[in-house]
């Protein structure tokens, strides 16, 4: 006779009703003013439009433009406030334990308080547009277009909310400190685009040419809200130029006919990364120790990652910051290897043991192995020396002609004709050649600082800055270079057309205590028939000293935006110099002031 026990495998479920409800219960004040903090932004506000007296059909539209705008920041905050919500019960040894002994596997657990936090979330979002829409019906508009504008805010926002979310999830399992929770949200958030400028600034101190002044962030992406701040802003566009009156209020004569929001595709992408990071932290919870609340690093295996990680941080960031204050000291080049080794090794120190600190939650932590920071200080030491030697190439990198869509450069500004461009970047090498003569030179010399910051047809961002002896060759090149007739004209001729109707201000700066203000006659006027004359001459408009400065005019241009409610400006400001013939006649023929012989102007 023989027995048969058969056994039945439970379904594995990631969800508990009564977990659910108890989410949205315990938080509902975190629910609630979430709820009532967009019900006033957006419903309230349109709903006050459109009962009020000044009734606008555009309000929907720039309301929700700006509820766009915001709506990164407000998800970066309410998903680490959601997060260190649901996620409460893993940092206390009491509600560790008491989640622990309820029968329910982990996955509904984690399952259950995820989703308590978007639903509360996102089921208020989808009330907020409705409402917003509903309320925008009262006030003559496209229908359809406020349709688009409210759910467009509604997509973008819960899409947003997701990523931050699934990132603040991932870190709440990491930790058993709810007080390090959003420290480590805050670092995971901002460590590339943080680190790529603090590596972009130590290479600045430790290799010769390379400026900190300007630089594209190649990283951005991976730091969600400052590429969101940076690139997600919806484009209005109305049927007729915005118009003003009289006193300067706008003339409600145009209507909105295109609300369009064009990242769609990244906004996608990031809400799918959300939910991967929370599917990780699914998968890390299953396995997490549940007594490790209290812990810095509640994962074993994260444990070393914490320890170098803040080390090197530490060695980057502080050896930096103490650089800086060590390199005024002495301002030599020769020393700047020596003082940045010093410099990371002193914070590495504080870095690597105070997160052994940290981790063991004691303060005695120095007779245990050294190895680990040894070898972090000799990191840090070929690193500098890379940069030093510039094994890379980076200092001496000059790109090439067909790659460069413009340039910038003192005196000139911007540049976009290759042959000017190829000029300067035969300047440029001809610097780069001369490394050994040009590197030394220190703050005490007299020197002119001469900088070149490529913007490549990649939209890459290439810049480079050189203190060269101010009777150097060199220098006397680029300043002639930027000097040139071909230059100046490009200079002083704005995209926006020159005339009247574009000319929004006008002023003339003589000496030391002295403002005019012109009319856009004048200022036209001054513009066709002394300015243009005086470069057309090869008069000297540029001064290398600023010691032969008299005046200074600055005009404005300003013209709208494709019909949209934005305007570009755009200023041109010219330094009268005592070889400015033409301009120096216009002053004195159309003001009556002789600048170059009347001194009551000048203190």
């Amino acid at each position: 006779m023989s027995w048969e026990v058969q056994t039945m495998k439970s379904k594995i479920s990631f969800f508990n009703a009564g977990l659910f409800r108890s989410t949205l219960r315990r938080f509902w004040p975190l629910w609630t003013i979430h709820f009532a903090g967009w019900l006033l932004f957006l419903p309230v506000l349109t709903l006050m439009n459109n009962l009020g007296p000044n009734k606008s059909t555009k309000f929907i539209f720039t309301i929700c433009e700006s509820a766009v705008f915001a709506s990164s920041v407000v998800a970066f905050i309410m998903a680490i406030l959601a997060a260190m919500a649901v996620f409460s019960f893993m940092y206390s040894s009491r509600s560790t334990g008491l989640i622990a002994s309820l029968p329910v596997r982990r996955e509904a657990i984690f399952g259950s308080a995820w989703l308590g936090g978007v639903f509360a979330v996102l089921a208020s979002n989808l009330v907020i547009a409705l409402l917003t829409f509903l309320f925008s019906l009262g006030a003559n508009i496209n229908t359809a277009l406020a349709f688009k504008a409210a759910f467009t805010w509604l997509g973008v926002y819960s899409m947003q909310f997701i990523l931050f979310y699934g990132i603040a999830s991932l870190t709440a399992v990491m930790t058993g400190s709810i007080a390090v929770l959003p420290i480590l949200y805050i670092i995971f958030n901002f460590l590339a685009v943080g680190m790529e400028t603090i590596i972009r600034l130590d290479f600045s101190c430790l290799i010769w040419g390379m400026s900190n002044v300007s630089f594209d962030c190649v990283l951005d992406f991976l730091s969600p809200l400052v590429y969101m701040l940076e690139n997600f802003t919806p484009v209005l566009k109305y049927n007729t130029p915005y118009a003003y009156d009289t006193y300067g209020l706008a003339l409600q004569t145009s209507e909105c006919i295109s609300f369009t929001f064009d990242h769609w595709l990244p906004s996608a992408i990031y809400c799918v990364v959300g939910l991967v990071f929370s599917a990780v932290a699914l998968m890390i919870f299953r396995r997490r120790r549940m007594e490790s609340a209290g812990d810095v690093v509640a994962v074993r295996c994260m444990r070393p990652v914490f320890k170098y990680g803040v080390t090197v941080c530490s060695a980057l960031c502080g050896g930096l910051l103490l650089y800086t204050v060590l390199f005024a000291l002495f301002e030599s080049r020769s020393a700047s290897v020596f003082i940045m080794i010093l410099s990371m090794i002193i914070f590495a120190f504080i870095g690597y043991f105070g997160a052994k600190m940290l981790l063991e939650k004691s303060f005695h932590v120095f007779r245990g192995s050294w190895v680990g920071f040894i070898v972090v200080c000799c990191l840090c030491a070929v690193f500098t020396l890379c940069c030093d030697l510039d094994v890379l190439g980076i200092g001496s990198y000059v790109p090439k002609v067909s790659s460069v869509k413009s340039l910038n450069v003192n005196y000139a500004g911007r540049i976009v004709d290759p042959s000017v461009i190829e000029d300067y970047i035969q300047l440029h090498k001809d610097i780069v050649s001369k490394k050994d003569r040009y590197e030394n030179i220190s703050y005490a010399d007299s020197y002119e600082y001469v900088t070149f910051n490529y913007t490549l047809k990649d939209d890459r961002i290439i810049s480079r800055a050189y203190r060269l002896p101010f009777d150097d060759e060199n220098a006397a090149r680029y300043y002639g270079l930027s000097n040139s007739v071909s230059i100046l004209l490009e200079r002083f001729s704005p995209s926006i057309p020159a005339d009247e109707e574009h000319c929004s201000q006008a002023i003339l700066y003589i000496g030391d205590n002295q403002r005019i203000d012109l009319t856009p006659a004048q200022a036209i006027d001054f513009y066709r028939n002394a300015l243009l004359p005086d470069i057309k001459a090869g008069h000297k408009v540029i001064s290398r000293t600023n010691d032969d400065i008299i005046a200074t005019m600055y005009i404005t241009f300003e013209q709208e935006i494709d019909n949209s409610r934005y305007y570009d400006s755009q200023e041109i400001v010219v330094e009268i110099t005592t070889g400015c013939t033409e301009c120096i006649s216009w002053i004195k023929d159309n003001l009556g002031i002789d600048i170059e012989e009347d001194t009551q102007y000048y203190d």
